[in-house]
């Protein structure tokens, strides 16, 4: 399961040294990375082995790796009883997800999307219509509805996703009607305040329902909405939008003409065309800069004219911030920006779900700024944010200690931290990050050309040097076909604390494997069913593998990976956290999505034969939340960006992988220690 939008793109090849050459091939790497963030919101790229794939368009980084199973189409109901406004049959499936056309239609075409992701609009807005107008409306196709909310960079997606369902109680025409008009609109409702909007939309559309106001706020369909992102994990998806025409994928916001002749193909009896993995060599095309909005910027410092400008896209709370911010920042400044070189740019990229004081961390420096100390904020927020990062609605209190001691006014500071006048413009920079293809933070344009993660200063001076030359644009052209490659160096081991932590195996085993988890994640589920007992046969129960467990639980799309973790804990009070653990994997099913899943965990303990009263007030006090938490941050400073990830002997292994790819990793470290 992946981490959403986190972490450099270019983490593993930081530490290449920087000669002309390896910069350059660098720069194309972010590139070629950068351009593909084109057509969708999301991150990995489909499989190639994947049979009928189309290449990844996409935009930003989602939530999930690719996977390569599938799962069958929705059943066919008795049909639609209602027509939509263009005059489409529309209904429900018999798992109560929308649709659109006739559901006998040969060609089902499964759409995974988020209401606001600008893909999906441009999809929604641009390509739909043509399809209506043809495939649907003459039979050919029937297009079934799917929620996949990125919540991480779409906060308002998941109660947009709500707001049509709740709509849908009045039927499947007021589905679709607030459908399209949440796509059309997307620039309006994606505030604070979108209940309130929603309301009035279904108020203008005729919608409306007397419970409609109690669906939103009670989150009603939440539960389903969760059910659809869990089957698109399932199904591989890892962005938006994602589409399935008879099980084949689509990638990205394609424009009409790619998908005539997609469902043409299938038609025909043929798969879809994916774009040739070698096209002929022609004249090498420069990319276009991005066009960058000046007029919502954080700060800047240097010369407005120089002919050199850097935009850095920051979240507070992030390591890899704090990195560039002491590391690599400073020399920008001394060499490039003081002399005239750069101007140098601020926008804000809070990433709320898994730093949720750094959208508040990013007003306390624009309310700084309104005293002319944005830069003294900025630095004092990086500089000390191990003090303030998880400390909640008091973060706000530090931020003003923090303006205090800056000399600042701090009932000004109070006052204009309190006023929300800042929340549109950081939010209007969040939106423009993600449509400019930004996945991570930091990240950066020179001159409109897109450089990804916490970088060395070495590229960027190779970066800027060229763009002073103004021949920066042919870094970013492909090399010829075959061109030989620099490999990049690997992620070299790094030493990971385990204390307190649970493990298997003999303590002073050769080799260590640690594993960060996520107990809802069906990636972790299937290493736990498929790979780990091999391990644990082969080499834990050996003497060979100390095997430890931390946790990583990715709360927003997982809700219930939180207690989950904490119920393994509350067992291991009483030396069972091994069995807890076996037991939430191989019966992910029966808690995975519950209200009541404290409730099934309690009776896990009760098989167990542990004190469930013992077990229950535990949970309930929340007794290990904190340690759950603290692995969570722990995992995120090593780089972690998704579960399950893996350390064996410090060496990095990323996803469910095969049993093979432990072995090796395995049988190398007992040689380097035999």
């Amino acid at each position: 399961m992946r981490l959403p939008v986190y972490l450099p793109a270019a983490a593993q090849i930081v530490n290449l040294v920087m000669t002309k050459t390896s910069a350059r091939t660098l720069l194309l790497t972010l590139f070629v990375f950068s351009a593909l963030l084109l057509s969708a919101c999301g991150g990995a790229a489909q499989d190639s082995g994947t049979a009928g794939s189309v290449p990844f368009v996409g935009g930003t980084q989602a939530v999930e790796p690719s996977a390569t199973g599938t799962v069958a189409a929705p059943v066919a109901g008795e049909g639609p009883s209602e027509f939509d406004a263009n005059g489409i049959p529309v209904g429900f499936t018999e798992e109560g997800r929308p649709f659109r056309g006739d559901l006998n239609a040969p060609i089902v075409m499964e759409t995974f999307s988020d209401f606001q992701c600008p893909y999906c609009s441009r999809f929604a807005n641009e390509t739909m219509p043509g399809l209506l107008e043809n495939q649907i409306a003459n039979g050919e196709v029937v297009m079934i509805f799917f929620d996949f909310p990125l919540s991480t960079i779409h906060p308002q997606a998941a109660a947009a996703a709500n707001a049509a369902r709740c709509a849908g109680e009045g039927g499947a025409a007021a589905y679709w009607a607030m459908h399209d008009r949440l796509f059309t609109d997307i620039g309006e409702w994606s505030k604070s305040s979108a209940n309130d909007v929603f309301v009035r939309y279904a108020e203008e559309l005729g919608v409306a329902h007397d419970d409609f106001a109690n669906c939103l706020t009670e989150e009603r369909h939440a539960d389903a909405i969760d059910a659809d992102f869990a089957l698109g994990q399932t199904r591989g998806v890892s962005s938006t939008p994602s589409f399935f025409l008879n099980d084949q994928p689509v990638i990205g916001a394609y424009p009409l003409d790619y998908f005539n002749q997609a469902i043409a193909a299938i038609a025909a009896g043929d798969t879809v065309a994916a774009q040739p993995e070698t096209e002929p060599q022609g004249p090498a095309v420069k990319p276009t800069p991005a066009t960058i909005v000046m007029d919502n910027i954080g700060s800047e410092m240097g010369d407005p004219d120089a002919p050199v400008t850097i935009v850095e896209y920051t979240d507070y709370q992030c390591p890899y911030c704090v990195r560039h911010a002491t590391e690599t920042l400073p020399r920008i400044i001394s060499e490039m920006v003081e002399t005239g070189r750069v101007r140098y740019i601020v926008k804000d990229f809070p990433l709320d779900t898994i730093h949720p004081e750094a959208r508040a961390a990013a007003v306390a420096a624009r309310c700084a700024g309104e005293q002319d100390a944005y830069w003294e904020m900025h630095h004092e927020l990086f500089a000390r944010q191990q003090e303030w990062g998880g400390l909640g609605a008091a973060a706000a209190d530090f931020f003003t200690t923090v303006a205090k001691g800056l000399s600042l006014d701090g009932d000004a500071f109070v006052e204009c931290m309190a006023s929300g006048r800042h929340d549109d413009v950081i939010q209007a920079n969040q939106d423009e990050g993600v449509m400019l293809g930004v996945r991570g933070t930091p990240g950066f344009f020179i001159n409109g050309f897109p450089i990804s993660g916490a970088q060395p200063y070495e590229l960027f001076e190779y970066a800027v040097s060229l763009a002073e030359e103004g021949t920066l644009a042919d870094a970013y052209v492909a090399p010829p076909q075959g061109a030989a490659q620099p490999e990049p160096t690997p992620r070299g081991p790094v030493e990971v604390d385990t204390e307190g932590a649970f493990s298997i195996g003999d303590a002073d085993a050769p080799v260590v494997i640690v594993e960060f988890t996520d107990f809802q994640c069906p990636f972790c589920s299937r290493h736990f069913l498929q790979t780990f007992p091999q391990i644990k046969a082969e080499y834990v129960d050996t003497g060979k593998v100390r095997y430890v467990f931390m946790d990583f639980p990715l709360s927003n799309i997982h809700p219930q990976a939180q207690p989950a973790a904490e119920a393994a804990r509350c067992a291991g009070d009483q030396a069972s956290y091994e069995g807890m653990h076996d037991l939430l994997f191989s019966r992910q099913e029966a808690w995975n999505g519950r209200d009541d899943a404290a409730t099934i965990f309690s009776g896990f303990a009760a098989e167990l034969g542990l004190d469930t009263v013992a077990f229950d007030a535990c949970l309930k006090a929340g007794t290990h939340r904190e340690a759950v938490l603290a692995n969570l941050d722990y995992g995120i400073s090593l780089g972690i960006d998704g579960t399950p990830a893996f350390f064996v002997n410090g060496n990095f292994i990323s996803g469910a992988q095969p049993f093979e790819i432990f072995q090796q990793a395995i049988e190398s470290s007992l040689g380097e220690t035999g």
